[in-house]
């Protein structure tokens, strides 16, 4: 249900994210901005605030679905490189534009309308398909939106629904357009076609130096060593600390009494938990059961199955209700328990396998929790010491000082480019992945007061840059065989396309394609049907987009798929298909432009709101949230 009140809690219509997340600032721009003063307002259209929480739930739910694409998750500063923050700004300025929009048409959704739309939306439902309302406001809390917000969202969503709908009333899709579009989609052509590969330009010979020095200046982004730094990094970590923390038994013994519950293995058992509308229907389904009546028959009475209503292995603790924990760890292995009063109705538990807990003893559990207190106390005294290193650096002293006095090591890496390497392509040995490390070596110069870095484990690290090797191009003396190499390659190139446009010219003027081809001692093939979006190793994207834009008769090339060669084409064949009302595609084709026609129309009509209504944006205030050291 906590995903289904995210997803509520931002709802939105398909067709609208689908046409307004960019063309709406794309098309009508921004009216104004304003600055300089306090406020928790990010825009405003309008009379209509966006505010801050808003903009930053929005914002974090974007991240979210975008880190889960990614594969892992990405900080402000990434967000905005994406566009992120962008997006979701420019979804809530649509959304209030329409929201605006809707308040002047006199459009309005009663209390009873949107009660009726949230406990009958399946999204909202708990696991045993009904709608709880202390449920419901439990996953409201966890998702960090209050009761009213989510209301009001809901009853938007309702009012914006209501103009898609009648947006969507009386627009259809010309059939003549739509025939158009799909004999053009579905159009065939044959092609008589042959290779050219570069080795048909024959030998290519050697540069004069003139050229050649030429070429190195011209190509120098292939022949130039990259910026390189040299920096020395301090690291300090809790478990730096711990050798210097010491923890008398006394105290180990006293946290133990305190925490042995965290040391102690919790009985876990597999239950499952029937569900049942009323108490009577409970107690009849028991007594069948314990006459032997299969399980499996009384679940399919009620329309479940096993994996409905099993819980897995859980503890005491993971079962959300006292009562129905007593009754399930009470049960003996395949006994069931007498009908209990659950949170969503009375409930039969079945225990099918117990795994016993085990109390720890305090010398089972001391190595442990010495480590686990020493961690602890590390973790708090790290700061302190962070604080005393900045004094020290405030002071003048260097690192190689600080870190003697506090027992650390300063370590020191040459020549290392922007991407975390070396000019030889490898990591350089030892070098963290501290989000943002070389970002800042990079933005950084020598002598600068760095702050210090989050390693991302509770500790800080220090940077120093000791010295900045600019790019520079290497002499032509030393690459020369790398740029005769490359130059030979691009005159090859260069040959072998004057080379194609000489043969289509030919062509065109009406030589035969076996003639071509017989010079050049190659063969001229047969393609099958090629349809318009189609691409292989044969026929690139570019060359297939050449073919149908030749007449028929006509010659062109393009470069094959895969590999340098070209590949010299005659259209052969045109096959113009009727359009079939009755196939698949047609019918996909008529949606997908309906659902266009649909889009352009809300994104035309929110377009001219935000223009009419006026926008403004506090930038100052969206620069402050975004960065990078912004304490949400």
């Amino acid at each position: 249900m906590l995903d289904s009140l995210r997803r509520g809690a931002s709802g939105w219509l398909a067709k609208i994210m689908m046409g307004l997340l960019v063309v709406s600032f794309a098309v009508w721009g921004i009216a104004d901005v304003f600055s300089g003063y306090s406020t928790d307002e990010v825009a405003k259209v309008g009379k209509e605030s966006i505010t801050l929480p808003q903009f930053e739930r929005e914002l974090d739910s974007q991240m979210k679905q975008f880190s889960q694409r990614l594969g892992q998750p990405i900080t402000r500063d990434q967000a905005k490189q994406y566009g992120l923050v962008s997006a979701a700004l420019t979804r809530l300025i649509a959304l209030s534009a329409l929201d605006s929009g809707a308040h002047r048409m006199g459009l309005a959704v009663g209390d009873e309308a949107v009660a009726q739309n949230i406990t009958s939306d399946p999204s909202l439902k708990g696991p045993f398909g009904k709608f709880d309302p202390q449920e419901f406001r439990q996953a409201l809390a966890q998702a960090g939106v209050s009761e009213s917000a989510f209301i009001a969202d809901r009853r938007n969503f309702m009012v914006r629904q209501q103009i898609n709908d009648v947006m969507g009333l009386g627009v259809g899709v010309p059939t003549a357009l739509l025939d158009a579009f799909s004999t053009y989609q579905q159009e065939t052509r044959v092609a008589s076609y042959m290779i050219l590969p570069p080795e048909a330009v024959g030998t290519i010979a050697e540069p004069d130096e003139k050229t050649l020095a030429a070429y190195h200046q011209k190509a120098a982004i292939h022949f130039t060593v990259p910026e390189t730094r040299d920096f020395s990094l301090m690291v300090l970590e809790p478990k730096d600390l711990m050798s210097t923390i010491a923890i008398s038994d006394a105290d180990l013994q006293k946290t133990y009494e305190q925490r042995r519950a965290e040391f102690d293995v919790a009985e876990k058992r597999m239950v499952e938990q029937i569900p049942f509308a009323t108490d009577d229907a409970a107690k009849a389904a028991l007594e069948l059961l314990r006459k032997g009546h299969p399980l499996d028959e009384i679940l399919e009475g009620l329309g479940l199955d096993k994996s409905d209503v099993s819980l897995g292995l859980v503890t005491r603790a993971q079962m959300i209700s006292p009562a129905v924990a007593d009754a399930a760890f009470a049960l003996k292995p395949n006994e069931y328990s007498e009908p209990v009063k659950g949170p969503l109705g009375p409930v039969i538990l079945h225990v099918t396998e117990i795994q016993p807990g085990k109390v720890s003893t305090f010398e089972e559990a001391k190595d442990k929790l010495r480590k686990m207190l020493a961690d602890e106390q590390a973790r708090s005294a790290i700061y302190d010491v962070q604080n005393s290193i900045e004094d020290a650096r405030a002071g003048g002293a260097s690192l190689e000082e600080i870190a003697e006095k506090n027992h650390l090591k300063v370590v020191r890496f040459s020549g290392v480019s922007i991407k975390g390497l070396t000019l030889d392509g490898k990591k350089p040995e030892g070098l963290p992945e501290y989000k943002n490390l070389i970002e800042t070596v990079f933005r950084s110069e020598a002598g600068d007061q760095i702050p210090p870095g989050d390693t991302g484990e509770g500790g800080y690290y220090w940077l120093r840059v000791d010295d900045v090797k600019p790019q520079q191009l290497e002499p032509l003396d030393k690459v020369r065989d790398k740029v005769v190499k490359l130059w030979k390659s691009e005159k090859r190139k260069a040959d072998l396309e004057v080379m194609a446009q000489k043969l289509v010219e030919r062509g065109d003027k009406g030589e035969s394609f076996d003639k071509l081809a017989g010079e050049l001692g190659r063969t001229v093939l047969i393609s099958p049907e090629i349809k318009r979006y189609s691409q292989s190793d044969t026929f690139s994207r570019v060359a297939v987009t050449r073919l149908f834009a030749a007449p028929k008769g006509g010659f062109t090339y393009g470069p094959v798929g895969f590999g340098e060669s070209l590949i010299i084409m005659q259209v052969k064949t045109i096959n113009d298909p009727k359009p079939d009302p009755k196939s698949a595609e047609y019918k996909k084709l008529h949606d997908d432009m309906l659902d266009s026609l649909q889009t352009d129309m809300i994104t035309t009509t929110v377009g001219d709101l935000e223009q009419r209504l006026g926008v403004k944006l506090n930038l100052a205030l969206l620069q402050r949230v975004t960065s990078t050291d912004y304490n949400q």
